[in-house]
């Protein structure tokens, strides 16, 4: 059996992944604040199986023995996959006008805990023979600056360099992890919601992307979802890859 552990994985593009990989047969662990109850009922009907885990990721202290815990029982799993989905926009305002503790919470949701739950899968994991992933869900904000989005787009393009990282770090392991961002495009989410609920002054390109709803140029995150688990299953990212899903293509 594959294992994935997913954080954010009850809302959104982690619930579409999360729903998904339980029709696929794969154990899934999901971490986030709240459960989903529709998931809950459909890992029930599943063939995969479905653990949630309660945590806040902006407190990153219980990180590392949370991993422990979900890794002591992944006896006999053939492939184990971090997926580094969890994320929040805001504070979405310009820099200088942010609360301090909006800011460090950003930070802490983005960047450092997704860089502390992958110190901690590697550390655990990097002795095993088996197929070990880590998947960064990344972001346009990381290559181009938005204004309003400073934290943001700081905490993706770590994210980014992170992955580029131990990319480098893996590749004479040997029995490495592997490590690729991907930017799954404009996803209609929660947080897209957000953005176009924004105030021009604390985001002026707000309306672009009222537009783009208006138009249905958003991806569903079930569409999104199915893009990305088809790449991972042909084994279409390279070692460090930093990947946009809107021009992937599978391996042939």
């Amino acid at each position: 059996m594959a294992v994935y552990i997913i954080t954010g994985g009850s809302k959104g593009l982690g619930a579409a992944l999360t729903r998904q990989l339980l029709q696929q047969g794969a154990a899934v662990h999901c971490i986030s604040r709240s459960e989903n109850e529709s998931l809950r009922q459909e890992a029930l009907r599943a063939e995969g199986e479905l653990t949630f885990h309660a945590c806040d990721l902006a407190h990153t202290e219980g990180l590392d023995s949370l991993l422990e815990r979900i890794l002591q029982n992944i006896d006999g799993a053939d492939a184990v996959t971090l997926i580094n989905n969890a994320g929040q926009l805001e504070p979405m305002t310009s820099i200088g006008r942010a609360g301090d503790d909006d800011l460090q919470r950003s930070l802490q949701v983005n960047l450092i805990a997704p860089a502390v739950l992958t110190n901690s899968f590697i550390r655990q994991t990097q002795a095993l023979p088996i197929v070990k992933r880590v998947v960064n869900i990344s972001s346009g904000a990381a290559k181009k600056p938005y204004p309003g989005w400073g934290a943001y787009c700081t905490a993706k393009a770590g994210l980014d360099m992170l992955t580029r990282c131990i990319g480098v770090e893996q590749l004479n392991q040997p029995y490495p992890v592997e490590a690729y961002a991907i930017a799954p495009g404009v996803v209609d989410t929660d947080m897209q919601r957000e953005i176009r609920a924004a105030s021009e002054e604390d985001f002026p390109q707000v309306d672009r992307f009222v537009g783009l709803h208006e138009s249905g140029e958003l991806i569903s995150p079930e569409a999104a979802a199915q893009q990305l688990l088809q790449l991972l299953h042909s084994n279409a990212f390279a070692q460090g890859e930093i990947a946009d899903l809107r021009t992937k293509k599978p391996e042939s």
